[in-house]
Protein backbone atom coordinates (compact mmCIF):
# COMPACT_ATOMS: atom_id res chain seq x y z
CA UNK A 1 0.00 0.00 0.00
CA UNK A 2 0.88 3.29 -0.38
CA UNK A 3 2.73 4.33 2.48
CA UNK A 4 1.50 8.39 2.34
CA UNK A 5 -0.94 10.03 1.21
CA UNK A 6 0.76 11.99 -1.32
CA UNK A 7 3.13 10.03 -3.62
CA UNK A 8 7.48 11.03 -3.21
CA UNK A 9 8.83 11.65 -6.48
CA UNK A 10 12.49 11.84 -6.89
CA UNK A 11 12.15 16.12 -8.38
CA UNK A 12 9.19 16.18 -4.86
CA UNK A 13 11.41 14.72 -2.32
CA UNK A 14 12.33 17.13 0.38
CA UNK A 15 16.11 17.71 0.51
CA UNK A 16 17.24 15.97 4.28
CA UNK A 17 20.21 17.04 5.18
CA UNK A 18 20.21 17.15 8.94
CA UNK A 19 22.31 14.74 11.45
CA UNK A 20 21.15 11.99 12.72
CA UNK A 21 20.91 13.65 16.72
CA UNK A 22 19.49 16.46 15.26
CA UNK A 23 16.17 14.44 13.58
CA UNK A 24 13.02 14.00 15.64
CA UNK A 25 10.15 12.07 14.05
CA UNK A 26 7.00 13.80 14.23
CA UNK A 27 4.72 12.11 16.82
CA UNK A 28 1.64 14.20 17.40
CA UNK A 29 -1.51 12.07 16.78
CA UNK A 30 -4.18 13.36 14.79
CA UNK A 31 -6.93 15.70 16.24
CA UNK A 32 -9.80 12.77 16.06
CA UNK A 33 -8.00 10.05 17.84
CA UNK A 34 -8.40 10.11 21.01
CA UNK A 35 -7.87 6.50 22.17
CA UNK A 36 -5.08 3.87 21.80
CA UNK A 37 -4.66 1.57 19.77
CA UNK A 38 -6.01 -1.80 21.99
CA UNK A 39 -9.21 0.18 23.16
CA UNK A 40 -9.61 1.71 19.19
CA UNK A 41 -9.64 -2.31 17.55
CA UNK A 42 -11.37 -3.22 20.70
CA UNK A 43 -14.17 -0.63 19.59
CA UNK A 44 -14.25 -1.31 15.80
CA UNK A 45 -15.10 -5.02 16.38
CA UNK A 46 -16.94 -5.07 19.30
CA UNK A 47 -20.27 -5.39 17.47
CA UNK A 48 -19.29 -8.41 15.12
CA UNK A 49 -19.09 -11.86 15.96
CA UNK A 50 -16.15 -13.26 17.31
CA UNK A 51 -16.29 -16.34 14.84
CA UNK A 52 -15.69 -14.10 11.73
CA UNK A 53 -12.32 -12.94 12.22
CA UNK A 54 -8.96 -14.53 12.25
CA UNK A 55 -6.87 -13.43 14.61
CA UNK A 56 -3.71 -13.47 12.21
CA UNK A 57 -0.87 -13.63 14.67
CA UNK A 58 -3.06 -15.44 17.43
CA UNK A 59 -3.98 -12.30 19.33
CA UNK A 60 -5.76 -9.46 18.86
CA UNK A 61 -3.52 -7.11 17.08
CA UNK A 62 -4.47 -7.98 13.44
CA UNK A 63 -7.46 -9.53 12.40
CA UNK A 64 -9.26 -10.23 9.05
CA UNK A 65 -12.55 -11.32 8.20
CA UNK A 66 -13.16 -12.32 4.49
CA UNK A 67 -16.13 -10.60 3.07
CA UNK A 68 -15.55 -12.80 -0.48
CA UNK A 69 -14.22 -15.69 -0.54
CA UNK A 70 -11.52 -15.89 -3.47
CA UNK A 71 -11.41 -18.13 -6.70
CA UNK A 72 -7.93 -18.13 -7.24
CA UNK A 73 -4.13 -19.22 -5.77
CA UNK A 74 -3.62 -19.07 -2.45
CA UNK A 75 -0.78 -16.00 -2.64
CA UNK A 76 3.00 -16.84 -1.81
CA UNK A 77 5.52 -14.39 -0.29
CA UNK A 78 7.46 -12.92 -3.34
CA UNK A 79 4.57 -12.12 -5.43
CA UNK A 80 3.81 -9.73 -7.32
CA UNK A 81 0.17 -8.85 -5.87
CA UNK A 82 -1.93 -6.46 -7.52
CA UNK A 83 -4.91 -5.17 -4.82
CA UNK A 84 -7.41 -2.38 -4.40
CA UNK A 85 -7.87 -1.15 -0.90
CA UNK A 86 -10.15 1.63 1.28
CA UNK A 87 -8.04 2.84 4.57
CA UNK A 88 -9.92 4.24 7.83
CA UNK A 89 -9.40 5.27 10.74
CA UNK A 90 -11.33 3.37 13.64
CA UNK A 91 -13.69 6.12 14.23
CA UNK A 92 -14.94 5.42 10.47
CA UNK A 93 -13.25 8.72 8.62
CA UNK A 94 -12.03 7.71 5.05
CA UNK A 95 -8.25 8.48 4.22
CA UNK A 96 -7.92 6.84 1.19
CA UNK A 97 -10.29 5.01 -1.50
CA UNK A 98 -10.39 2.35 -4.27
CA UNK A 99 -6.88 3.06 -4.49
CA UNK A 100 -5.22 0.28 -6.86
CA UNK A 101 -1.63 -0.45 -5.54
CA UNK A 102 0.93 -3.46 -6.80
CA UNK A 103 3.48 -4.45 -4.12
CA UNK A 104 5.69 -7.84 -3.58
CA UNK A 105 4.32 -9.52 -0.92
CA UNK A 106 6.11 -10.09 2.24
CA UNK A 107 9.21 -7.47 0.87
CA UNK A 108 7.83 -4.56 3.24
CA UNK A 109 6.45 -2.25 0.95
CA UNK A 110 3.28 -2.06 2.18
CA UNK A 111 2.52 -1.55 5.96
CA UNK A 112 3.26 -5.28 8.17
CA UNK A 113 -0.90 -5.72 8.70
CA UNK A 114 -1.05 -5.96 5.11
CA UNK A 115 1.23 -7.87 4.47
CA UNK A 116 0.73 -10.45 6.98
CA UNK A 117 -3.08 -10.56 6.36
CA UNK A 118 -2.83 -11.20 2.51
CA UNK A 119 -0.54 -14.09 3.21
CA UNK A 120 -3.71 -15.89 4.23
CA UNK A 121 -5.36 -14.40 1.44
CA UNK A 122 -6.33 -16.19 -2.32
CA UNK A 123 -6.34 -14.01 -5.86
CA UNK A 124 -10.18 -12.55 -5.91
CA UNK A 125 -10.62 -12.65 -2.02
CA UNK A 126 -11.72 -9.48 -0.85
CA UNK A 127 -11.42 -9.02 3.34
CA UNK A 128 -11.57 -6.61 6.10
CA UNK A 129 -7.80 -5.85 8.21
CA UNK A 130 -8.60 -4.48 11.61
CA UNK A 131 -5.04 -3.77 13.50
CA UNK A 132 -3.86 -1.58 15.84
CA UNK A 133 -1.01 0.97 15.12
CA UNK A 134 2.16 -0.89 15.72
CA UNK A 135 1.71 -3.44 12.32
CA UNK A 136 0.24 0.41 10.66
CA UNK A 137 2.16 3.20 10.53
CA UNK A 138 2.94 3.04 14.03
CA UNK A 139 4.07 5.80 16.49
CA UNK A 140 5.26 8.05 13.86
CA UNK A 141 2.15 8.02 11.76
CA UNK A 142 1.42 9.36 8.28
CA UNK A 143 0.66 12.76 8.20
CA UNK A 144 -1.69 14.55 7.92
CA UNK A 145 -4.49 12.30 8.12
CA UNK A 146 -3.11 9.14 10.21
CA UNK A 147 -1.62 10.51 13.53
CA UNK A 148 0.63 8.91 15.90
CA UNK A 149 -0.75 5.39 17.08
CA UNK A 150 -4.13 5.33 15.41
CA UNK A 151 -5.36 1.29 14.50
CA UNK A 152 -6.74 1.13 11.23
CA UNK A 153 -9.56 -0.46 9.03
CA UNK A 154 -8.51 -1.15 5.57
CA UNK A 155 -10.83 -3.14 3.33
CA UNK A 156 -8.83 -4.98 1.05
CA UNK A 157 -10.02 -6.86 -2.68
CA UNK A 158 -6.92 -9.32 -4.17
CA UNK A 159 -7.07 -8.57 -8.20
CA UNK A 160 -4.01 -10.23 -9.58
CA UNK A 161 -0.82 -12.61 -8.30
CA UNK A 162 2.28 -13.01 -10.27
CA UNK A 163 5.40 -14.79 -9.58
CA UNK A 164 8.18 -12.38 -9.41
CA UNK A 165 11.26 -14.17 -11.90
CA UNK A 166 14.37 -14.51 -10.74
CA UNK A 167 16.80 -11.09 -11.02
CA UNK A 168 19.29 -12.57 -13.42
CA UNK A 169 16.03 -13.82 -15.55
CA UNK A 170 14.77 -10.55 -15.43
CA UNK A 171 14.85 -7.61 -18.58
CA UNK A 172 16.64 -4.77 -17.60
CA UNK A 173 12.96 -3.02 -17.54
CA UNK A 174 11.34 -5.31 -15.51
CA UNK A 175 14.36 -4.92 -12.89
CA UNK A 176 13.52 -0.95 -13.62
CA UNK A 177 10.12 -1.36 -12.72
CA UNK A 178 10.36 -3.28 -9.76
CA UNK A 179 13.33 -1.63 -8.09
CA UNK A 180 12.31 2.15 -8.85
CA UNK A 181 8.71 1.53 -7.19
CA UNK A 182 11.08 0.08 -4.17
CA UNK A 183 13.14 3.40 -4.44
CA UNK A 184 9.95 6.07 -4.83
CA UNK A 185 8.75 3.83 -1.45
CA UNK A 186 11.51 4.13 0.10
CA UNK A 187 11.38 8.20 -0.44
CA UNK A 188 7.58 7.95 0.77
CA UNK A 189 9.07 6.28 4.13
CA UNK A 190 12.11 8.45 4.35
CA UNK A 191 9.47 11.89 4.18
CA UNK A 192 7.78 10.80 7.44
CA UNK A 193 10.81 9.74 9.47
CA UNK A 194 10.22 6.28 9.17
CA UNK A 195 14.18 5.40 8.33
CA UNK A 196 13.84 1.64 8.92
CA UNK A 197 11.60 1.17 6.62
CA UNK A 198 12.86 3.46 4.54
CA UNK A 199 16.62 1.84 4.19
CA UNK A 200 14.83 -1.38 3.69
CA UNK A 201 12.95 -0.45 0.68
CA UNK A 202 16.20 1.33 -0.73
CA UNK A 203 18.36 -1.67 0.22
CA UNK A 204 16.09 -3.48 -2.28
CA UNK A 205 16.05 -1.59 -5.02
CA UNK A 206 20.00 -1.70 -5.18
CA UNK A 207 19.32 -5.07 -5.55
CA UNK A 208 16.93 -4.79 -8.77
CA UNK A 209 18.75 -2.15 -10.03
CA UNK A 210 22.14 -3.07 -9.57
CA UNK A 211 22.41 -6.49 -8.95
CA UNK A 212 25.90 -7.96 -9.07
CA UNK A 213 27.75 -8.62 -12.72
CA UNK A 214 27.53 -12.42 -12.34
CA UNK A 215 23.74 -11.84 -12.30
CA UNK A 216 23.09 -9.40 -14.90
CA UNK A 217 25.70 -9.83 -17.57
CA UNK A 218 24.72 -6.69 -20.39
CA UNK A 219 25.63 -2.62 -20.42
CA UNK A 220 23.20 -0.83 -17.95
CA UNK A 221 21.24 1.96 -19.38
CA UNK A 222 21.91 5.63 -18.78
CA UNK A 223 18.26 5.78 -17.33
CA UNK A 224 19.57 2.51 -14.85
CA UNK A 225 22.55 3.89 -14.55
CA UNK A 226 20.87 7.34 -12.49
CA UNK A 227 18.48 5.30 -10.82
CA UNK A 228 21.50 3.02 -9.79
CA UNK A 229 23.28 6.60 -7.91
CA UNK A 230 20.12 7.59 -6.50
CA UNK A 231 19.41 4.69 -4.64
CA UNK A 232 22.34 3.87 -3.06
CA UNK A 233 23.12 7.45 -2.11
CA UNK A 234 19.10 7.66 -0.82
CA UNK A 235 20.65 4.45 1.28
CA UNK A 236 23.55 6.28 2.90
CA UNK A 237 21.13 9.19 3.83
CA UNK A 238 18.72 6.73 5.50
CA UNK A 239 21.39 4.93 7.04
CA UNK A 240 22.98 8.39 8.02
CA UNK A 241 19.98 9.25 9.54
CA UNK A 242 20.04 6.13 11.87
CA UNK A 243 23.71 6.58 12.57
CA UNK A 244 24.58 3.16 11.16
CA UNK A 245 27.80 4.81 9.95
CA UNK A 246 29.59 1.51 8.48
CA UNK A 247 27.03 0.75 6.06
CA UNK A 248 26.00 4.00 5.36
CA UNK A 249 29.61 4.30 4.06
CA UNK A 250 29.28 1.19 1.95
CA UNK A 251 26.55 2.41 0.11
CA UNK A 252 27.69 5.70 -0.43
CA UNK A 253 31.35 3.96 -1.94
CA UNK A 254 29.01 1.70 -4.19
CA UNK A 255 27.31 5.74 -5.36
CA UNK A 256 30.80 6.75 -6.11
CA UNK A 257 31.80 3.65 -7.72
CA UNK A 258 29.22 4.56 -10.64
CA UNK A 259 29.77 8.15 -10.96
CA UNK A 260 33.42 7.33 -11.06
CA UNK A 261 32.64 4.76 -13.96
CA UNK A 262 30.70 7.70 -15.92
CA UNK A 263 33.95 10.08 -15.34
CA UNK A 264 31.42 12.52 -13.36
CA UNK A 265 33.69 12.01 -9.88
CA UNK A 266 37.56 13.19 -8.90
CA UNK A 267 39.98 10.66 -6.84
CA UNK A 268 39.17 11.95 -3.50
CA UNK A 269 42.34 11.56 -0.94
CA UNK A 270 42.50 12.18 2.94
CA UNK A 271 42.87 10.21 5.87
CA UNK A 272 40.51 10.17 8.65
CA UNK A 273 40.32 9.28 12.31
CA UNK A 274 37.23 7.38 12.47
CA UNK A 275 34.71 5.39 10.18
CA UNK A 276 32.05 8.47 11.47
CA UNK A 277 34.20 11.01 10.61
CA UNK A 278 35.02 9.96 7.38
CA UNK A 279 31.25 9.87 6.83
CA UNK A 280 30.60 13.43 7.88
CA UNK A 281 33.31 15.12 6.25
CA UNK A 282 33.05 13.16 3.05
CA UNK A 283 28.88 14.06 3.38
CA UNK A 284 30.15 18.18 3.38
CA UNK A 285 32.18 17.57 0.41
CA UNK A 286 28.50 16.88 -1.59
CA UNK A 287 24.82 18.90 -1.28
CA UNK A 288 23.31 15.22 -0.89
CA UNK A 289 19.36 15.50 -1.22
CA UNK A 290 16.95 12.94 -1.36
CA UNK A 291 16.82 11.30 -5.14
Amino acid sequence: MKQQLQTITADEATPKTAAADEVTPETTAADEVTTTADEDVAAASKDKPADEWVKVLGNDSIKKKTIKKGTGENLEKGQQIRMRYTMMLSSGKIVEENVEQTFQLGDGEVIDAIDLAANLATVGEQFEVLTQSRFGYGVVGCPPHIGSNCSLLIIIEILQAEDTPKISDMTESERTKIGDRKRKIGNENFGRNDFERASKNYSLACKYLDPPSYAVQEEASDELKDLQAKSWCNLALSELKLEKFTSGIQALIERWKLIRSQQKLCTERGNFSSKREIFKRRRRLYDWQLN
